[in-house]
């Protein structure tokens, strides 16, 4: 079983199975915030950028319109306050897609659906409920026959108790429960472990510990894990490795 750092978004991260990614830059494209583009406007400068995919927060019907014909990889997002509903009733998750993806697919060209946004870090409640979630939304398009869409979850980097030294980093005891089912799905479905990853919150929270250069990837600093003798240059590197580490302990390499 296999986990594997491959695919980057900006701020998403994405390690993966044995599953293709794209060489290309993504773009994360949230609406939250005053005097904003259109919605035309966001997409034609994506699309200039030369961007291979783009992450929506939502399923917003004249943002996935407005991608159809494009070359953009998409990603669309269940809400996390949809988590529990769908998990509970297959009928409801075959709704969901019907109305979020049916309709604009394949015209536009959605990749990925990602089911909730950092759960794991918000109401415990809905913990339970993601994973039967992502494999009712795996079901209903198992009945539909496509195949070429990945299920994943984003998550923070808060799900583990440290990330230095990366060679001690595990998940948090309260949320094991979850992360072990979820990684036998993504490999079981050749999906992809979806993290946020921002070296600058570590940062920011122990300006002190952590030099800003080490932070900003400028590498004129390094740290090594004594455990392993593994020298890391950036801190981006060392959050990752620590996600590495904190699988294995779990089975998945």
């Amino acid at each position: 079983m296999g986990v594997a750092a491959t695919l980057l978004f900006l701020s998403l991260l994405v390690l993966s199975t044995d599953a293709q990614t794209s060489v290309r830059i993504g773009v994360n494209y949230g609406r939250l915030g005053d005097n904003l583009p259109s919605s035309y406007q966001s997409i034609e400068l994506i699309r200039s950028m030369k961007a291979g995919q783009v992450k929506l927060y939502d399923a917003n019907p004249e943002i996935l319109k407005l991608l159809s014909g494009t070359d953009l990889h998409v990603s669309i997002m269940v809400p996390n306050h949809d988590i529990i509903s769908i998990a509970s009733n297959q009928s409801i998750a075959n709704e969901w897609i019907y109305t979020n993806l049916l309709q604009y697919y394949p015209e536009t060209k959605i990749r990925f659906i990602l089911v909730g946004n950092e759960v794991l870090s918000g109401d415990p409640d809905i913990w339970p409920h993601l994973v039967p979630a992502m494999q009712r939304i795996k079901n209903s398009l198992k009945i539909l026959h496509i195949r070429n869409i990945k299920i994943s979850t984003p998550l923070a980097m808060d799900i583990l108790e440290t990330t230095f030294p990366p060679s001690n980093a595990s998940f948090r005891f309260e949320i094991e429960s979850v992360i072990l089912p979820l990684l036998h799905f993504l490999n079981g479905t050749r999906s992809y472990f979806s993290i946020d990853v921002y070296p600058y919150f570590p940062w920011s929270a122990n300006p002190t510990s952590i030099d800003l250069d080490f932070a900003l990837m400028r590498g004129n600093q390094s740290r090594t894990d004594l455990n392993g003798g593994l020298v890391y240059t950036n801190l981006l590197d060392q959050m990752l490795d620590s996600l590495h580490f904190a699988m294995a302990k779990l089975g998945h390499l």
